[in-house]
This record gives structure tokens, sequence and C-alpha cells, in this order.
């Protein structure tokens, strides 16, 4: 028997409970972990399962942290040096379910040295198993007067003389209360509460026994209000107040500091802040917002902390000391605080100084967030705005009568600087530092009306008159103001775009009637050149509103107020033709309708690289005012720097795109957004992936919705992607990357001229500035001074914040050059409820962040039930579920930058792009039929050719081809053998050697509890056959009647796994487990015909017969469904169920062969009672079967607690000959590792 223990190396799951110890260290519960976070740097110091098997619920110090300081001696380099430590220690009561555990944590911190503090926790008494579960408890104190705060928050530092409290009071699930002196671990009070019901939250207040209070949240949708010492003549706690209002069971309630007020959350979705004054009867405040059920809401000074199943943490303005009359007062939420994915914000913790809050989700992030973007983040007063107004007229023109002059337009110079056009036609350049004003330009031209725009480099001010005129303007006065007639019309946009020489601009010119012209401004002289380049020819119904210049590769690209989008070659042998007369350029791209009918607000671009072949990419995004933005990909730009190639092209008309409907992926705010594709409909499929001029290729790559409001610009910060845009009356600054607002100001709505700036990505300088009431509004952002407490907004990254249906390890080998390093990357693909594709590296070397998330893509629109590898021509991932959706994504992963030094051990890191493929037609006739499981396998590694074999929830096996080339899914054919929902499928290739064709075996599994066994070659390959004569898509053809089948459970089969016995050719284990928390085995003989007709030579013919007459069933392997199954060899199996159990069975396979040569079972003969068998053969056969049973053919021999909750799936990765990494998902993530040994027996 095997005497290793499976190794837990690394668990993400909700986080339960957070507790700030001090403003730098945060103590967290994920599971049964407890875990310590250095705060400024984000790193973790700290992991340890002390709660074994239960959750941590929350985390309680006591009040005072005993705290002294110690020199230590230490030696280096043959010097003596004395370093300060600052020792801390502190008791906390840690309890989950009907367990509390005492701790005792230590953190030493240099007091002179830059090095990460150091943590030691020691497990003090634990108090398991108590009476009930455990609602709150509550550290007493003997010595505490009235007047000391019980906030947890409120830390006092004591000497090393301090005496910890030596009682606890327990609140418990049926509403009664219990003192516990936790050094001898016995109950010295107890009391039950008048009011006996069920509770599902409690809180105490009070710091001695005689002053303790109980808040009891009940089902009855109530708040009770009882002190813990006051008994009526039952010996009852006596409940003084019950607070009633709330319209669902209330799920948390807590104290102010102070005790005089009480918030409670509820089912209902509200908060409600009550006053706790015994004879005062008021109406309580009421707090809306929150979209689903609300968990807690914490104090803070004026403020309000919430947060919610809707996963937002918000800030609500505490007005309880107002006047209310009515009951639903009308507070605003001051700060809606977005970032977790999925379900459930769960945790919630405030520092002690009350600057940062901390929140933990159901999708296992612990983000930070500060308090100080409350006041800072959110403008909404002109008192934090500069208000520019023009000086006097007459200090910069001589005006006749009383002319009313005001500002008409203005350009942003830089971050304090402005340059403002008057309605009298006065360019006057302002600095808010300096407070100087001075007059750059006047002309009657630009009366009434002046379009204006600045180079980025701040030099140039191009205007555009009524008349058609624009002048070039010095911001410095470097030179004379050009002037030149251009259009005949009303100029209607301008723009200045910055080539590879700084001294050179591309400016281009709209004027009404589409007239738009690209001309060149060189500065390179001290008279500047401005000349026409060429007009550009544009679509019909495409009104120029953004633009952006490429100059590595000379692309132009433009955005209409239609929805268009234009990119033109600027290579063109036009831009270079010495003739007077004006050509023009057509754009050799133009895609339509790209927003929906929205405008397309802004474009942006940056230059990449394919990961699989380092060539070079455009990424080019565009905004919208549908909300969204969109990422599209232009390869084959190596050709446009050849100018011949472009001579006949660029006369060709452009190659027209139009995408009439288009799908939105909701903004669930994930992170690590990568590369993918979202578009999915029909119309669509050609921008996927289009060969559009002599080797170009343009693919969209994403599309996302941001804001129900208008996107008006996307800008990269730091390599950072921000989105700019308007909601309602506000303007906001989004962080796409990190998924978060940034800061917003109350501007009043969109319709003004505003510009922004920003110098890094952390706004710590940033400037807006806008009109509004003919002045303009300046918000300058200085925030370099404002301490934050921390560096990262995220402490732990996320994992899925729904329950995770699917994980898959990528076993196929990657081309990558690891030179000297033998490790290989560890991937695996995970689907869920959220309906989110995700791709992970694991790095089982590292102590921290070891599980990096690759790519995140939500595409499918609902559950995603199963995620299959397949390597052909390219690497290739197969997603399915619900909706009867299964797609294709191609998968390309490369090294990243950050790699191991030369001859290390570490694990390499590699970067990954996920581009959708193609999309399986939907066939079914029932809308909402679910692709319950897949099974894939490459056919044709030279074609590329897969096929994916899929069950379906309408009972239907179905069969599909997909083909790389073409990248098209193809039905081969689908059968009806079971009359239920089908769960599970999976393949099985039977080698046929060098001269015939491999055989194809499906295994398919219901909820009727029977196991088919299919041979699908034969309609495989003819269809195969067709299909490469016609070389396009065939009918579908029947896949026949299962060759056989039999009955494993008496239920639904949730796991299948199929394993080939390593000394028995031809012999094959089938392992199933079911609903029945029951595991089947069975034995199959799967041969090649030998007696085949020579006519029939070419046809497959297959045998399929089980080895024994009886199969192997352990009835209770498990106390619930079992959810997944997976064979290590021949004698052993791994096993996990809904019972949070990991188990490994050991079956001793060889001791039937003693029976095999008694109890074979013939198939394929017709009267199977023929065969006879004496007396003495029965005799034998039962007398081994026997000594089978008492060997105790099917036994337990390890078994491990799992921390996921509720688990669905099961994936292995063989490291090694005799060490297999084990993941189970389900709430969370788990990995294990075991290391077995081999043990073979030939018979």
């Amino acid at each position: 028997m095997d005497t290793q223990k499976f190794q837990k190396l690394f668990y993400a799951g909700p986080i339960t409970s957070l507790c700030f110890h001090n403003d730098i260290i945060l103590l967290s519960g994920q599971g049964p972990y407890f875990k310590v976070f250095y705060v400024p740097t984000g790193n973790l110091l700290y992991s340890h399962p002390i709660m074994e098997y239960w959750r941590i619920y929350r985390i309680v110090p006591v009040k005072f942290v005993k705290k002294e300081e110690i020199t230590v001696e230490e030696n280096k380099n043959n010097k003596t040096y004395y370093n300060s430590i600052i020792k801390e220690q502190r008791l906390l009561a840690i309890y989950g379910s009907k367990t509390i555990q005492i701790v005792n944590i230590s953190i030493d911190y240099y007091k002179d040295k830059l090095e990460l503090p150091r943590v030691s926790i020691t497990l003090g008494s634990r108090l398991s198993p108590l009476r009930d579960w455990v609602h709150d408890v509550k550290w007493l104190y003997g010595y505490i007067n009235n007047s000391t705060s019980t906030s947890t928050n409120s830390v006092d530092f004591v000497g090393s003389s301090i005496t910890n409290p030596a009682e606890l009071a327990i609140a418990f699930a049926h509403n009664f209360v219990e003192i516990y002196n936790i050094q001898n671990k016995t109950c010295v009070y107890s009391i039950q509460c008048e009011e006996r019901c069920i509770l599902y939250s409690a809180r105490f207040f009070g710091d001695t026994l005689n002053e303790l209070i109980l808040a009891s949240g009940t089902v009855f949708n109530q708040v009770h209000l009882w002190d813990v010492m006051k008994k009526n003549e039952f010996g009852d706690g006596v409940v003084f107040k019950k607070l009633i209002g709330h319209e669902g069971v209330i799920f948390g309630v807590n104290f102010s500091d102070d005790g005089k007020i009480i918030s409670s959350v509820s089912d209902d979705r509200t908060i409600r802040v009550w006053k706790t004054d015994r004879n005062e009867k008021s109406n309580p405040l009421i707090f809306y917002g929150h979209m689903a059920r609300v968990w807690d809401c914490q104090f803070l000074d004026n403020y309000l902390i919430s947060i919610s199943e809707d996963s937002t943490c918000r800030v609500w303005q505490n007005s309880i000391d107002l006047n209310v009359d009515d009951e639903a007062s009308d507070v605003n939420c001051l700060a809606c605080w977005e970032g977790h994915v999925g379900k459930s914000v769960w945790s919630l913790a405030i520092d002690p100084s009350r600057k940062i809050v901390a929140t933990g989700g159901g999708d296992s992030e612990i983000r930070l967030w500060s308090l100080s973007s409350v006041t800072n983040n959110k403008i909404d007063s002109d008192k934090d705005l500069i208000k520019i107004e023009l000086p006097p007229v007459d200090s910069y023109a001589h005006l006749e009568g009383n002319t009313r002059e005001h500002i008409r337009n203005f350009v942003q110079v830089d971050y304090s600087t402005v340059v403002i056009a008057t309605n009298y036609g006065h360019l006057l350049r302002y600095s808010y530092v300096t407070k100087e004003w001075l007059s750059l330009y006047n002309s009657k031209e630009l009366r009434n009306y002046t379009m204006m725009k600045v180079s980025n480099c701040g030099r140039v001010v191009c205007c555009g008159s009524i008349n058609g005129k624009v002048f070039v303007i010095s911001v410095n006065q470097e030179f004379q103001t050009i002037e030149k007639n251009l259009h005949q019309y009303k100029v209607f946009e301008l723009f200045l775009e910055e080539t590879e020489d700084p001294n050179i601009l591309h400016v281009v010119s709209h004027a009404i009637h589409n007239e738009i012209y690209l001309l060149k401004l060189d500065l390179n002289d001290s008279e500047p050149r401005f000349e026409m380049l060429c007009k550009l020819s544009v679509p019909p119904q495409f009104q120029l509103m953004s633009l952006a210049f490429c100059p590595s590769y000379r692309l132009l690209i433009c955005g209409s107020r239609e929805s268009g989008l234009a990119i033109y070659n600027l290579n063109s042998p036009i831009l270079s033709n010495t003739e007077n007369s004006i050509k023009e350029l057509s754009p050799i791209i133009y895609l339509k309708k790209t927003h929906g009918r929205q405008a397309v607000t802004s474009v942006a671009f940056r230059i990449d690289k394919l990961k699989s072949n380092e060539e070079e990419v455009l990424m080019i995004y565009t905004s919208g005012r549908d909300g969204g933005y969109i990422k599209y990909r232009l390869r084959g730009l190596s050709i446009l720097n050849l100018k011949t190639n472009y001579s006949e092209s660029t006369e060709k008309d452009p190659i027209i795109i139009e995408i009439n409907k288009t799908k939105h992926c909701d903004d669930d705010l994930y992170e690590d957004t990568k590369d993918y594709n979202i578009d999915s409909d029909n119309s669509a499929k050609e921008l996927q992936k289009k060969e559009l001029v002599d080797g170009l290729i343009l693919e969209q790559v994403y599309k996302v919705k941001i804001t129900k409001g208008w996107l008006e610009r996307v800008v990269f910060v730091e390599d950072e992607l921000i989105l700019l845009g308007f909601f309602r009356k506000r303007f906001f600054v989004y962080n796409e990357d990190k998924k978060y607002e940034m800061f917003s100001v109350a501007c009043g709505g969109a319709h003004r001229m505003w510009h922004f700036k920003a110098k890094d990505k952390r706004m710590d300088k940033a400037s807006f500035m806008f009109i509004r009431k003919e002045n303009v509004y300046i918000y300058s952002r200085e925030s370099s001074a404002i301490n934050e407490g921390f560096n990262e907004c995220n402490l732990q990254g996320n994992f899925h914040g729904r329950e995770c249906r699917i994980v898959n390890y990528l076993s196929y080998p990657l081309d990558l050059d690891l030179g000297n390093n033998d490790q290989k990357p560890i991937m695996f693909a995970t689907g869920a409820e959220d309906s989110v594709l995700r791709l992970f590296q694991y790095f089982p070397d590292k102590q921290e962040k070891n599980l990096v998330s690759l790519c995140s893509i939500k595409k499918h629109t609902s559950v995603i039930k199963s995620v299959e590898w397949s390597y052909g021509t390219e690497l290739l991932l197969f997603s399915s579920g619900a909706n009867e959706e299964l797609r294709c994504w191609k998968v390309e992963v490369s090294l990243a930058c950050n790699q191991p030094d030369a001859g290390s051990s570490a694990y390499p890191s590699v970067g990954v792009n996920c581009l959708e493929w193609s999309l399986c037609p939907a066939v079914s006739e029932i809308p909402e039929t679910r692709i319950m499981d897949t099974s894939v396998c490459l056919i044709n590694s030279f074609k590329g050719l897969h096929f994916i074999a899929a069950v379906y929830s309408d009972s239907v096996l179905r069969v599909w081809l997909f083909d790389e080339k073409k990248r098209n899914f193809f039905l081969i054919g689908d059968a009806k053998f079971h009359t239920r929902c089908i769960l599970q499928v999976r393949h099985l290739v039977i080698s046929a050697g060098e001269n015939s064709k491999d055989g194809i075996i499906l295994f398919t599994s219901a909820t009727d509890g029977r196991i088919a066994i299919w041979d699908v070659s034969r309609p495989i390959y003819s269809y195969l056959d067709l299909y490469d004569k016609s070389n396009e898509a065939i009918d579908s053809l029947d896949l026949g009647e299962p060759v056989y089948y039999y009955q494993a459970h008496q239920s639904g089969i949730n796991c299948l796994a199929i394993h080939p016995m390593s000394y028995y050719n031809s012999l094959y284990m089938i392992v199933a487990g079911g609903d029945d928390n029951a595991i089947s085995i069975a034995y199959f003989e799967i041969l090649w015909d030998t007696f085949r007709k020579e006519d029939d030579y070419n046809k497959i013919q297959l045998i399929i017969r089980p080895k024994y007459r009886e199969i192997v069933k352990i009835e209770a392997a498990h106390g619930s469904s079992i959810q997944g199954i997976h064979v290590l060899n021949d004698t052993k199996i791994l096993s996990t169920a809904l019972d949070q159990r990991l188990n490994l069975w050991e079956i001793d396979f060889y001791s039937r062969d003693k029976i095999d040569k008694i109890d074979e079972v013939k198939y394929f003969v017709d009267k199977c009672d023929e065969v006879k068998y004496s007396k003495d053969e029965f005799d034998k056969r039962d007398e081994v079967k026997n000594e089978i049973d008492k060997r105790n053919e099917f036994k337990l021999i390890k078994s491990e607690f799992v921390d996921v909750c509720d688990p669905s799936s099961m994936n292995t990765l063989r490291i090694s000959d005799n060490i297999v990494y084990i993941t189970i998902v389900g709430i969370g993530i788990e990995i294990f590792k075991y290391e077995y040994i081999q043990k073979y027996t030939k018979v």
C-alpha cells in the first residue's frame, strides 16, 4: 500500500473574510487558508490552511497589539551590524462552521531596512465542534470603560505587559449566546434569546460582558436587539428593540463605532440604517442602488461601504442625522467600484487609518480601493475646477460699440496652456499657471466660426474658417501665420498628424460636401511650406469625424459619422506625382457600419508582433457612440512599403465590407484581456479574416460595449488602453486593461468642445478642459502627492466569478525554443457558468502569483460545458456549451519577454493570442439545446482535418468534421439511441497498422445510466472519401446503432474514462461515475476481424465484446454524485464528487483472470445456453469469487478533502512517469500533486 499523500499545491476560491491588522498588513481567509499580505507592494507574506476542512468566515482580532522593539546583531562581510526590529503580536479568533481557532500572529518589521516584514503563526486553542453554526465572536475585556471605541479597526499599541482577554462571546445560528474561557475551553455562561428563530447574521456590540448587546438578523426579515446579561422570568434574553421593514432575510448587520446606529442588509437589495436608541422610534434611512442581494455594510465616518451579489462595492453618504420624513430618502451613491467578476463580493475591510478599502470576491480576487477617490476622483463641484474667462476686450482688441465678445472655440496646448478663439476672430494664448495672455493672431475670416486643431507637440495650431480658408499659426510665434484658400465652403473638421520627421506634419482638411484634402506642413525651414498632396476620395455618406496616421507604414485610417472606416495607403504613386493637377486617392479598405449606425469617434493604433512568426501587425482601435470599442488586426504590412506593387491596386475600387448586425459582449470587466475575436455573425465572418489587397489580411479581434453613453476616444498611455467617454452629464476616464473608472467630472454632458491630456497611466498628472456657458473650465490633476498606500490595486488575481464547469490541460508539445530549460510550460483551459473561456499558466516553482491568466474570452452566450485541445496544422481549442454553441479557437503560444536565466530550472513564461477560427452551425430544432460534452481527434495532420464527436441534450450524437484550411464545420452524421440527455462522450482510435485505416470507436453515456459503444469508422471514412472528391459540404450520413450497450448505473453517468490495459493487447477498461454515487468498471476486448472476406478487405471490421460477464462496481464510492474520473494505470483510479473528496482506488484486476477461463461470455453466438459447465467447474468458480471478495477487489487506498465547493470537473497532467498534477474545479480551483510507483504484474 502506498504511503504517499496528495500534496496540495494551489487553491483559489471565494474570499470569505478580510481584516486589516494595521495600515500595511491585510489578513484574509480563503477557504481554509489563512493569508497575510503586505499592502504597499502586494506581496504574500504567509499562507497556510489553518482551518483544515472549514471555510474561514471571519477574522476577529483582539483590540490591543503587543509591540516591542529589539536589537539584532548581524554579521556581513566580516562586519557587525545592529538592526532594530519592531515586533508586533496579536491574538486572532478565526471561525467558520462550528469551529473557532485561536491564532497568535507575530509580525517583525525592520526599522531601518527596506525589507518585507516576516510573519509567524502560532496556533492556540481550538473550540470544535461547537453546538451550532457560529455567526459572530467577540473578545471580552474586564477593564474597558464605556467611552472606548469598539471598532476592530481601532488599534491601541501597548507594551509587552498587557494581558490578552481570556473570554470569548459566541453568537450561534439558533439565536443563543455562549461565553467561553479559551484557556480551558469551557463554557462559563449561556443564554437563549426569547425569540427562538434561525439567524442568517449576528453582530455583537460592547467590550465587556455587562454591556454586551447582540443584533440578530432573522429569517423573518427583522433585526432583534437584545442584552446578553438580562433575562426574563424564564431565563431567556429579552429583546428590547425590533427593527422591522426589510422585505427579505437579513444577511448582515453592523454597529457604528459608538453603537448609536446600526446598518442592516437584506435579500430585498436595500441597505437600512437604524437608530438603536431604546426609546426612540424613527424610520430607517433606506439606500437603493445595488442590483442584487447585499451581503454587508460597514460604517466609515460619514460614509457607508457596502458589498453585494452584483459584484460591486458602493460608497454612500450617511445622512441618518438629517431630518428625513420620507422613508424612501433620495440618497446619492458617491462611488460604485467595479472590478470583481462574476456573482459576488463576499468580504470587506477598512484599514485603521480609513484610507483604504479591501474587498474579496467570489472570483478569488482581492482588490484595494482608495477612499480618497471618493472625493478626488469624482468631481462634482466647480470649486475643483479652474475657470478661464476672457480678459478685458480692450487688452487685445479695439471693438466699436457694445459688442459682445465671448469664447468660440479652444485647443489644449499642454497641461496648463490653451489657445482660445474668440467670437471676433482673435486667437489668444493663456497659461493658468503664469496667468499671462498673449494675442497670437486676428482675422475677420475667423469671426463667428473657427474650427481648431493643435499638433501633439503643441507648436502649431490650425484654424478653418466658414469661407473655406485654412490658417496655420505658431503657438510660440516661430513663424508668420500661413493662410491658404483651400475650400469654397465651411471647413467642417481639421486634423494634424505627426510623421516620422518631427518637423513634418500631415494636415487633413474636411469641408462641406465631403471635400477632403491631404496637405503637408514642413517646418524644417524658417519659412514653413504648406503644400497640397492629394484629395481623399471617400464613399458616399462619409462625413469624416476621426483620424489616425501610422508613420511606419504610411497608413491613414479614417472614421466617419456614419460608422464607416476607411484606410488609405500613402505609399501610393499618386502622392509622388509632380503634375499640377490634384489627384484623388481612394481607400484600399472601407468598412461600413462598424459601430452599427453610430459615429466612429476616434481611431488609435499600435504596432505589435505575431507571437507565432514575429510578423509585424498593425492593431487598430476604434471607439463609437454605441458605447463600445473595436480592435482590428491588419497583417501583411510588408507589402505596403513596396510602392511599385500598388501602381495598379490604387486604381481599383476599395474592398467594401458591410456589417449589418453585430453582437456586443457585455462588459463583465475581465482582466488580462489579450487578443480575442468577438463577432459571431455570418455577415461578419468575411471580416474576421479577409485577404484584402495584395496580401493584406484584416481580422476583427475584439469588440466590447463599455458604457450606455458615448465612448468618445481611445488612447494609449504608457501602453495601457484608456477609454474616454460621456455618460449622462459626466465625463469619465476608464482603464480598460485594469477594468476600473479612474475619475469622472460633472461637465454637463457630451455636446461641447473638450480636450484631455494624461502624462502617465496612473493619472498622476492629467488635465481635462471643456467649454460650458462660453467659458473654459479646467480640471487639473496633480495626484503624485496623494499616497494611496499601495502600488497595485490587485493583491491577488482572479479566477472565474461563477461555477467553473470544465478544465483541460494542454498536453501537446509546444513549438517553443526553450534552450537548455527542461521545464515545459503548464497550461490549461477552463470554461464556466459565466460563459467565459480562460487560459491559464501554472508555475509550480513560485510561492505566490503562481497561477497567471493568459487570456479571458467572453464569446459564449451561456455556460461552457466542454473544452478540448487538438493539434493539426495549428494548435486549436474547441469550446462548447449551452445554446448549441461549438466554437473553434486558434491558439498562438509564444515565449514571453521575461524569461528565466539560461540553465535555470524555473518554468518559462508564455504569452497567448486566442482568435476565434470558426463557429459550428446549429442544427437542432430546439433552440435551448445544450452540447453536453465533446471529444476531438485529429484525422489528417497534413490536411488539418479533425473530427468532433458531440453529444446533445436532445439525446442525439452528432459527429462533425472540421477543416482547418476552410475554417468550417461539416456534419458527418448523427444517431439517436439514448432516449435521454447524453452527458458524456469519449473516443478511442484502434491502430490498424500501415496498410489499413484506424478504427474509430465512440463511447457515450446518458441520464438513463447506460453506456453505448459505437463503431463510427465506416461513416467517417465514407464521408471523407466523398468530401475529398467533391471538396465541399455533402449530405450527412447515418451513424447507425451502437454495437454494444450495457446498464452501468441506476441514473445519470457524469464522467467516463477509457484506459488501454498495459499488458493486455486489445483489452480496454471503461470506468464510469454516476449520480448514484457508484463507480463502475467494465473490460472490453476490441479486435480486428481476422475473417474478413476478400471483397470486403478494405472495409473496417471491428469486434467489440466484454471480457467478463459482470462489471466491477462499488455502490457507495462517494457520499454524493461523482463528477470526475481518471485512470492512472491498470490498477489505480482517481475519483472526485460533490462530497468534496478526492479518492484514490486500487482494483485487483489480475485476479479476474482466474475466473476468465470458466466464466467467459461468448458474443456473436446465437445460442449462449449451449455452453455447458460441470458442477465442479461452477464450484471452483464460486470458490475463486469468494477468494476475490475476501481480498477486497476494489480498495480505497487514499482520500483527501477538496477545498473546492461543488466540484464539477477533474483533469490531470502527467509530469513524469510517476508524478501527476490533479486539478479540480467548481466554485474555485485546486491543484494537487500525486507521486506514485508504477506496479505491473505480467500475466
